[in-house]
């Protein structure tokens, strides 16, 4: 009996040495670019013809660390979407600030009340402009069917600026 518990002790500890680990929550806030000059950014998706998802959260907000590592993260890493679509995260209350599309300096928490985004997380889809394309995705309901609001939202979103041309 003891034979048998040491060799599962083992094999666990061996299996969880040689498989790759996720990384860490802080980590995948670290993943997802940081809105700095929306200016800039709104500029590059007009010209691209793209939209621009803005993802608002809030430091330890473990919604916000599931809505990454869940959606948000596995959608940015994915080619076909980054062709498609551009990524930003607000950190609600991170006291940084960044550059508003209309090229004026603002903090961060100041940006999330000016676009209603304060309620963490909160996925917005924008046009080049930062106008809304769509209703904003506000809390997480049900992480089941999280991933296809993102999915219907962005969808829409990148139809709605197709059909304006």
């Amino acid at each position: 009996m003891a034979f048998g518990f040491l060799l599962i002790s083992t094999t666990c500890f061996a299996q969880s040495v040689v498989e790759p680990l996720a990384p860490s929550s802080l980590e995948w806030e670290k993943i997802l670019p940081v809105a700095q000059n929306l200016k800039t950014d709104g500029d590059a998706a007009t010209a691209a013809k793209k939209p621009i998802l803005l993802f608002f959260n809030l430091t330890g907000c473990h919604y916000c660390r599931g809505a990454l590592r869940e959606v948000i993260v596995p959608m940015f890493r994915n080619a076909g979407w980054r062709a498609a679509l551009e990524f930003r995260q607000i950190t609600i209350d991170d006291g940084k600030s960044l550059i508003d599309f209309d090229g004026k300096r603002i903090d961060s928490i100041a940006f999330a009340q000016k676009r209603k985004g304060t309620f963490a997380p909160t996925v917005m889809v924008v046009d080049g402009d930062g106008q809304l394309l769509g209703e904003p995705l506000v809390g997480i309901a049900n992480f089941d069917f999280y991933g296809a609001y993102v999915d219907g939202l962005v969808n829409k979103a990148i139809a709605d600026l197709k059909a304006r041309k």
